[in-house]
């Protein structure tokens, strides 16, 4: 990239976070993937120190570690994309990193919905990070061998409890590595919080819902066993943990959502409480909020919602993706159109399949 033009994407990159008062997220939007798909190594320091929006300490993860700093971008997107997949057919479909005037305005509500994606993003730090350091992508962590003999790391594993001894059982092979995961995920994310957030209450529950996100990585941890004897037989089993496909996680935390606290401080004591005496009390494995979510039918730029009008639907009744939850009683539109497709295929000897081509009318149904 020409010096200039480089200066000159910096700039208008900076001001355009500046301007949506984002934050580590910011590294999410499109305007930095554009950046991050043709950077070269040789810009990296430069580039590191231009991302005011980036604390001192997560400006030196980037500088000094790139490896570790390409996968926490990794880990965003990941989250991202989970994110817009657990919510594709509710009012809120997560679409705020597609749209960096409304960026800022909704992490600045402690809604259920930032709860979520704090949960989300901290899980999905320690989850990539685990696995690269099991796959031999970093060089300052590798197989986690120190956690597999621990009553701890067998309590961790989503698995029926094993008779060792009777199951020829031994650990071995290479775990994940959660404990440096878990580090990372801290360093980079919760250790900002007292220079990002000057309200107590905030800054309390990001690191809860920080929290939350890790402890659903570690209690979704699988036990990924391999046999071993002679002519097949399972005389001896070597067992190492392994984290699943990240859906798993965004499948829980979706669950934890669901069931969300809101919650108040009290200051005498310093703790976070239920706002009402009528809700459930929570532990650090739920996720809290302060405000209540808006309806998210209408654009509201001051409260970060995007509206749902335009959004697809379909013609099933009050479910998730239906006309009549998506288009809050707006109404819809149709549009019919018509394609065509093989159909009636059919195999002739040899070695050819027939078909016959036929019209399809396609019915697509849109928010008013």
């Amino acid at each position: 990239m020409h010096l200039l033009h480089y200066h000159q994407f910096i700039l208008i990159f900076v001001t355009l976070i500046q301007q949506c008062n984002g934050f580590w997220w910011s590294l999410g939007l499109p305007s930095f993937q554009l950046w991050s798909s043709s950077h070269r190594s040789i810009e990296q320091k430069q580039f590191c120190t231009s991302l005011t929006f980036l604390t001192v300490e997560q400006r030196f993860y980037c500088e000094n570690n790139p490896k570790i700093f390409s996968i926490i971008i990794r880990s965003l997107r990941l989250a991202i994309d989970e994110c817009q997949y657990q919510f594709r057919n509710q009012r809120w479909n997560c679409s705020l990193f597609n749209q960096p005037e409304m960026f800022g305005k909704l992490i600045a509500r402690k809604t259920p919905e930032v709860a979520f994606i704090y949960a989300l993003t901290s899980a999905a730090v320690m989850h990539n990070i685990a696995k690269a350091c099991a796959k031999g992508e970093l060089t300052e962590c590798g197989c986690d061998k120190s956690q597999t003999t621990s009553r701890a790391a067998r309590a961790m594993v989503k698995t029926p409890s094993i008779n060792a001894a009777a199951d020829g059982f031994e650990w071995g092979g290479c775990s994940d590595d959660l404990k440096f995961g878990r580090n990372v995920s801290l360093s980079f994310i919760d250790r900002q919080e007292m220079f990002i957030s000057r309200r107590r209450i905030v800054r309390m529950i990001n690191l809860h819902n920080n929290e939350a996100g890790r402890q659903a990585v570690e209690r979704n941890v699988q036990l990924t066993c391999k046999c071993h004897g002679v002519s097949g037989s399972c005389t001896l089993r070597v067992c190492w943990r392994t984290l699943p496909d990240f859906r798993l996680i965004g499948s829980d935390l979706r669950t934890k959502y669901a069931s969300a606290t809101q919650v108040r401080l009290n200051r005498r004591l310093n703790l976070l409480k239920p706002r009402k005496t009528s809700q459930k009390d929570f532990n650090t494995t739920d996720l809290i909020y302060i405000h209540t979510s808006p309806s998210f039918c209408e654009k509201n730029s001051r409260l970060g919602s995007l509206g749902t009008q335009g959004r697809e639907c379909n013609l099933t009744r009050n479910e998730p993706g239906s006309c009549s939850v998506l288009c809050c009683d707006r109404g819809y539109e149709t549009i019919v159109s018509t394609i065509e497709e093989d159909c009636d295929c059919q195999f002739h000897w040899c070695c050819e399949v027939r078909c016959k081509r036929c019209v399809k009318r396609i019915e697509r149904h849109f928010c008013k």
